[in-house]
């Protein structure tokens, strides 16, 4: 007799966390490098029947932070890996229904004046969610003079 443990896959089931984030893109349209920062918040929501668990932000480039806030919780300001101290051991977890706001800080002046024209920034979230474990919202726009 051959007996087979584990544990079930609670995102296949429907019982596990489930990331939802609205919007996944904002575009920001033309800044000028001298306009100060670019700030927008995305509505992340747990839409699953357990715990969602986001163990890490990072941020594809030095120029965006992004902070996470659920009730007065706050996460620290994270951004892309060595640009700033990234906490290794931080986490939060969103209850189900439960829903924060991930508020993303773009600074069009952070690359100088060669960094005018297009850009595209990534927001990643690790998460326990099994659909979506390297959840991202895309902020982009133009940089002007």
């Amino acid at each position: 007799m051959v007996l087979i443990f584990g544990l079930p896959n609670l995102g296949e089931n429907g019982k596990g966390g489930r990331i939802e984030i609205t919007p996944l893109e904002y575009d920001f349209g033309a800044v000028s490098i001298s306009a100060g920062l670019v700030k927008k918040t995305y509505e992340i929501k747990n839409a699953g029947e357990g715990d969602l668990k986001i163990n890490d932000i990072l941020t594809s480039c030095g120029c965006t932070k992004a902070v996470l806030k659920i009730g007065d919780r706050v996460s620290p300001e994270f951004t892309m890996p060595g640009h700033g101290i990234n906490p290794a051991a931080w986490s939060e977890t969103l209850k189900p229904g439960e829903k924060g706001e991930l508020e993303v800080v773009f600074d069009p002046a952070f690359h100088g004046p060669q960094g005018k024209g297009e850009v595209v920034r990534v927001i990643y979230l690790s998460t326990n969610d099994s659909q979506n474990k390297k959840a991202e919202v895309k902020l982009s726009g133009r940089v002007t003079k």
